[in-house]
């Protein structure tokens, strides 16, 4: 006998549990659905900044998470020049092995009927009213139906074509990374440092601090640089031409193999919205081109689909595709920014002329503090006048 659910969800990652709660706490009835057995790792930079915690806020999860997360109250830059700037930035760092149980867990509790291992196969329309949805479990089909379906199957397209979603199967960008325990080194340690060096061509690296003395080490390369690159050797060669992570990797401890994985970045590649199946999270490119930053706005994305429903169910199909197609395009011009500011950090040059003038005009370091804590209009990376200053000044 076939489960029925007002909603099914297919992936119980940020996006598909933080629209699951909301769509649960509205009195919805909602089947969470996943491919992996729980707890599992994600490759990941396990940074939260500012826009994570404001949807973690409208989760009600904001406690929670500073519970079992290290904070931060800084972001370092370090250019390939050596040149460096510390700015004020307040986050915090969380494993996703953690953070995405905890997550799954407010789910849950909220009345979200989760089943592990399930391998989606395809979605049938039937006659316009209900989605039927099938699921691989390893012992055979399982079918479910629903009014509303959520993909939320990350950056993979195999899924998101399945599903009828996907524009291009090409990945934007693509990162590595490495967890290593230091507890001498964690002791004073509260920064996000992002590194922008040679060795990472056509990307950056990056060192952040979490819970119980382990570092997140790791690469990422803007746009398909990665294609042009083998990023185990450039990971290799970062680490040993940091002095910092020379240091951090001398009496250290390797606690996880080098792990990799494709991006989806700028809200591009998937259509948002078909009839009632909506795409949230990765899938649809929600993480930031440049700063490859996706867990606050998976989340977004996600409480913005359950809103689409929640409001506009009474209205039909239509109504639901139309409203949430509507507030991600309003994410749009911000990803736009970041796409093109891509091609600038590209070019050594540029990075270690923006480090050095950030570190000396206060004016400038408040804008990239802004930029961090989304405070401030990203655009200013792209005007001839503000670069002048920078170059020239």
């Amino acid at each position: 006998m076939e489960q029925a659910y007002d909603v099914i969800i297919i992936g119980a990652g940020p996006a598909g549990c933080a629209a699951a709660r909301t769509l649960c706490s509205a009195g919805l009835s909602v089947g969470l659905f996943d491919k992996a057995i729980f707890p599992r790792d994600k490759t990941c930079g396990d940074a939260l900044i500012p826009d994570a915690f404001h949807a973690l806020s409208k989760l009600g999860l904001t406690q929670r998470i500073a519970g079992i997360s290290y904070a931060v109250d800084g972001m370092r830059l370090i250019s390939s020049d050596g040149s460096d700037v510390l700015v004020r930035a307040h986050g915090a760092c969380i494993q996703r092995l953690k953070l995405d149980e905890l997550l799954l867990n407010g789910a849950i509790e909220t009345g979200a009927m989760f089943s592990p291992g399930h391998d989606f196969i395809r979605v049938l329309d039937e006659n316009g009213k209900y989605y039927r949805i099938e699921f691989n479990t390893g012992l055979g089909v399982v079918t479910t139906r629903a009014s509303w379906v959520l993909l939320a199957t990350g950056a993979h397209p195999a899924p998101i074509e399945r599903a009828g979603l996907l524009l291009s199967a090409e990945c934007r960008s693509f990162a590595v990374r490495q967890y290593v325990r230091n507890e001498r080194l964690a002791k004073d340690f509260n920064e996000l440092v992002f590194v922008f060096d040679t060795t990472v061509k056509g990307g950056y690296g990056w060192i952040f601090p979490g819970p119980d003395a382990v570092f997140n080490i790791g690469i990422g390369f803007f746009g398909s640089a990665h294609k042009h690159n083998n990023p185990r050797r450039n990971y290799e060669n970062f680490i040993a031409k940091l002095p910092l992570l020379q240091e951090l990797m001398c009496d250290g401890e390797i606690v996880s193999p080098l792990k990799g994985a494709p991006l989806r970045t700028g809200l591009s590649g998937t259509r948002f919205a078909k009839g009632g199946l909506l795409g949230i999270g990765e899938c649809i490119g929600a993480t930031f081109p440049l700063t490859g930053e996706g867990i606050g706005k998976a989340m977004e994305t996600g409480i913005l689909a359950a809103d689409a429903i929640i409001a506009k169910c009474q209205l039909g199909r239509a109504a639901v595709a139309q409203a949430y197609t509507r507030s991600v395009d309003a994410l749009q011009p911000k990803f736009e920014v970041y796409r093109k500011a891509e091609f600038l950090f590209k070019w050594p040059y540029l990075t270690n002329k923006l480090v050095r003038h950030t570190r000396n005009n206060e004016t400038t370091r408040g804008k990239v503090e802004g930029l961090f804590n989304e405070t401030a209009d990203p655009a200013f990376l792209l005007t001839l006048p503000g670069w002048a200053k920078i170059l020239f000044r």
